[in-house]
C-alpha cells in the first residue's frame, strides 16, 4: 500500500505513526497486527470520506488476493481495540451499500503543522454490499473526491507550491491521456468477439469458470441485433491460445474484441477487461470488475452494461440489455455449464449437458432457455447418431413444448422445433416456417441460419441454402458446421470441385471434425479419386475412435482395390451394427454398385426413422435410385415425392 511518510495522525488519545506503522495510546504502543495498522492508515488518510470495500482491499492487500471476510475481521478488531481503550467503536462506521468511513476527527502533523490535500483516482466496482444485504450494486465509480481542505503553514514556501502544482498538472494530463483514447463511432462497430477469458496464473484449473463467464457475456451481449456477437463455438477454439487478441479478431473478422483475464480466490473473482479496435489496435475502453464465482448473473449484467456503453459512445440510441432469463443464480450457473458442454458436441459432453440443464430446471421450473437447452441437447443425441430412439425424441419434444409455452417466440426454441419437424416429423412446410421465423427473430444467430440452410439443401433449393450458409459464415467465419454444410451444398448440386475446396478449407480450421473427412471422402469418390477417398475414410474412423478398423482398412488397401476396402468396411459394419447406421451402409453400397443392398439399407433407415434418411432426395449417391419403386414409396411417405 501507499501512504504518506513522516506523518503523525492524532484522533482522541491515539496517535498513529503512518511511516513506522505504529499506533500509540497515551505514549504506549497498541498491540495490533500490521495489516490492521495499514488498514487504519488508509481509513484515516482522507478525512471522513467513504472507502468501498474493494478500495480498502486493493490498498491493504495489493500484493495478494484474499477474501472479503478478511476485511470484516480486521474492522472488527480495530473497533474492539478502540472500545477496550475507552473510545467509541463507532470511530469506524459502516456506510450501507457503500463501504466504511473513519468518523473521528483526525489531526495530521508533518514537519510542524500541515494538512496534506488528497486526491483519489476512481474505478468501477460491481459489488459493494451492505453487511446485511446480498444485493450487488452497480456504480460508475464517480464518487465525490476524497479531498480535504488544504491548510498551508507559514513554513510552506512558494517554490514547494509550484512543484506541487506542476506535479498535479502532470498527473492530470497523464490520466487524461489514458482515459481519452480515440473511440470508433457507433456506426463503425458492427461486430464483436468476446475472447475466452485467460487466467493470470498458469495451471489454475478454472477453464470451466472462465468459459462460463465468457459464454454468459456472449449470451447477454447477443440479446440485441444492433451488433453481431460471435457465438461461443466461434471463440472456443481460442481458449488457451497464445495468439494476440488483434490477430484473433482479424481471424474472426470482427470490428472489436473484448479481451480479459480472471483471477480467482475461492468464490471471489476479479475480471480485468479491455475493448480493442481490431482495425487500428487502439484500446477503446478498459475496466476491472470484482464479483463472486457463484453470482455470474450480477457479473455479466455489470460488465455487459459497461461494454454496451463503450460500444455506443455517442449514445444516439440506447442499447439495452434484454431481461434476465432467470433470477436464480444457481439455476443460471447450471445452465451455463450445460451450454459449455453442449458447445463441445461430443457424445460424452452432450450427456453432461443434459445433466446440467436438468439441474437448472429443477432450480427454476420457469426457466425457458434451460428447457430449450435440454430439448436441443437430447435431440442432438438423436441427430448425431448417439441415441437414435423414439423415447429420446419424445423427451426432447416434451421439454421443447414446455419452453414454447413459456416463451412462444424464443428463437432458439423455434430453431430446435424446426429441426425436429425436418428430420423426424418430415413436416417440411412446418419446418420452414419455424426455421425462417427463428432466423428472422435472431438475425445474428449462425445456428438459426445453419439449420434453415440445412432444410433448404435437403429440399434441393441449393441457391437459397447457399445464401443461408454464407450469411451464417459471415457471422461465424470459423464455424466448422457452417463451412462443412456449405461444402455439402456444392456436393449435392454436383459441383464436386467446389465441394472439395470448401471441405479442405474447413479442415484447415480444424482437422479433428470427423464428419468433414467423411464428406470429403464421398466427394473424392464421386470424382473418381478412390484411393484418396479411402484415406479420408481411414482418418474419419480414427477421429471416431475406431482405430482397429482404420488399421484393417489400411492393410486391405495395400493388397486390394479401393472397392475391396469399401466391401470390407460394409462387412465390418454389418457384423457390428452399433458402429454405423443404415444411411451410411446405403451410400457405401452405391459406391460398389450394389443397388439392391442400397435400397435395402434405405428402407431400414426409413423404418428406424433415422434422421439422416432426410438426405435421400439431395445426396448424389441416391439419385439413380429414385426410380426404384421402394424408394418412390419412401419419398412419398416422407412427403418428398414430386
Amino acid at each position: 500500500m501507499s501512504n504518506k511518510t513522516n506523518v503523525l495522525r492524532e484522533f482522541g488519545k491515539f496517535r498513529l505513526d503512518a511511516e513506522k506503522r505504529v499506533l500509540w495510546f497515551e505514549n504506549k504502543p497498541v498491540n495490533l497486527a500490521l495489516k490492521e495498522i495499514e488498514l487504519l492508515c488508509v481509513l484515516t488518510e482522507s478525512g471522513g470520506e467513504v472507502f468501498t470495500k474493494n478500495e480498502l482491499m486493493n490498498k491493504v492487500w495489493h500484493d495478494s488476493f484474499v477474501e472479503e471476510s478478511n476485511l470484516s475481521r480486521h474492522i472488527y478488531v480495530l473497533r474492539k481495540t478502540f472500545k477496550d481503550f475507552g473510545e467509541s467503536e463507532d470511530l469506524i462506521q459502516t456506510v450501507p451499500r457503500r463501504g466504511y468511513r473513519f468518523a473521528g476527527e483526525v489531526r495530521e502533523i508533518q514537519n510542524g503543522e500541515l494538512v496534506i490535500e488528497k486526491r483519489t483516482q476512481t474505478r468501477t466496482l460491481i459489488e459493494i454490499q451492505d453487511e446485511n444485504s446480498e444485493t450487488p450494486i452497480l456504480t460508475d465509480g464517480r464518487q465525490p473526491g476524497r479531498n480535504k481542505k488544504s491548510k498551508l503553514s507559514r513554513f510552506f514556501s512558494p517554490v514547494t507550491i509550484a512543484i506541487l502544482l506542476i506535479a498535479l498538472v502532470g498527473v492530470t494530463l497523464f490520466f487524461g491521456y489514458r482515459n481519452s483514447q480515440p473511440e470508433p463511432s457507433d456506426s463503425e462497430i458492427k461486430s464483436i468477439a468476446v475472447l475466452p477469458l485467460k487466467s493470470f496464473a498458469a495451471d489454475t484449473g478454472d477453464e470451466s469458470l472462465r468459459m462460463r463467464i465468457t459464454d454468459a457475456l456472449i449470451t447477454r451481449l447477443g440479446g440485441f441485433d444492433k451488433i453481431a456477437v460471435r457465438p461461443t463455438n466461434a471463440v472456443l477454439p481460442f481458449a488457451g491460445s497464445e495468439k494476440d487478441a488483434l490477430e484473433i479478431g482479424k481471424t474472426l473478422q470482427t470490428d472489436v474484441v473484448l479481451d480479459g483475464r480472471i483471477q480467482q480466490e475461492n468464490e471471489r473473482v476479479r475480471v480485468t477487461l479491455q475493448l480493442i479496435n481490431v482495425v487500428n489496435g487502439k484500446q477503446i475502453w478498459a475496466e476491472q470488475f470484482d464479483g463472486q464465482a457463484n453470482r455470474i448473473l450480477s457479473l455479466q449484467d455489470a460488465i455487459s452494461a459497461k461494454v454496451l456503453q463503450a460500444l455506443n459512445p455517442n449514445r444516439q440510441k440506447t442499447l439495452e440489455l434484454a431481461a434476465r432469463p432467470t433470477e436464480s443464480t444457481e439455476a443460471y450457473e447450471a445452465y451455463l455449464k450445460g451450454r459449455y458442454f453442449w458447445s463441445k458436441r461430443s457424445g460424452e459432453a452432450l450427456y453432461k449437458a443434459v445433466e446440467y440443464f436438468q439441474q437448472a430446471i429443477a432450480l427454476d421450473s420457469q426457466f425457458a432457455e434451460a428447457y430449450v437447452g435440454l430439448a436441443d441437447t437430447q435431440y442432438l443425441l438423436f441427430d448425431y447418431n448417439f441415441e437414435v430412439t423414439a423415447e429420446n425424441v419424445a423427451r426432447a419434444r416434451e421439454n421443447l413444448h414446455r419452453a414454447l409455452s413459456l416463451k412462444p417466440e424464443l428463437a432458439d426454441a423455434l430453431a430446435t422445433l424446426g429441426t425436429m419437424q425436418m428430420t423426424y416429423d418430415w413436416d417440411w412446410r412446418g419446418a420452414e416456417k419455424s426455421l425462417q421465423q427463428a432466423a428472422e427473430s435472431a438475425p445474428n444467430s449462425p445456428t438459426a441460419r445453419i439449420r434453415y440452410g440445412a432444410l433448404l439443401v435437403r429440399l434441393r433449393r441449393f441457391d437459397e441454402s447457399q445464401t443461408q450458409f454464407e450469411q451464417a459464415i459471415a457471422l461465424d467465419p470459423l464455424s466448422i458446421i457452417g463451412n462443412t454444410n456449405l461444402g455439402m451444398v456444392y456436393f449435392c448440386k454436383k459441383d464436386f470441385a467446389a465441394a472439395e475446396r470448401q471441405f479442405r478449407k474447413t479442415l484447415e480450421f480444424s482437422d479433428k471434425f470427423g464428419s468433414t473427412h467423411w464428406l470429403l471422402s464421398r466427394c473424392l469418390w464421386q470424382m473418381g479419386r478412390k484411393d484418396e477417398a479411402i484415406k479420408e475414410i481411414v482418418r474419419g474412423l480414427e477421429l471416431d475412435g475406431n482405430e482397429p478398423l482404420a488399421r484393417r482398412l489400411e492393410e486391405k488397401g495395400q493388397t486390394g482395390t479401393a472397392d475391396d476396402v469399401i466391401r470390407l468396411l460394409l462387412f465390418e459394419w454389418r457384423e457390428n451394427p452399433p458402429g454405423t447406421n443404415p444411411h451410411n451402409l446405403a451410400y457405401l453400397s452405391t459406391n460398389v454398385n450394389d443397388r439392391e443392398k442400397a435400397v435395402f439399407w434405405l428402407e431400414k433407415s426409413f423404418e428406424e426413422h433415422h434422421p439422416w434418411t432426410t438426405w435421400i432426395i439431395a445426396a448424389p449417391e441416391f439419385e439413380t435410385l429414385h426410380s426404384e419403386p421402394h424408394v418412390q414409396e419412401i419419398l412419398r411417405k416422407m412427403n418428398l415425392a414430386e
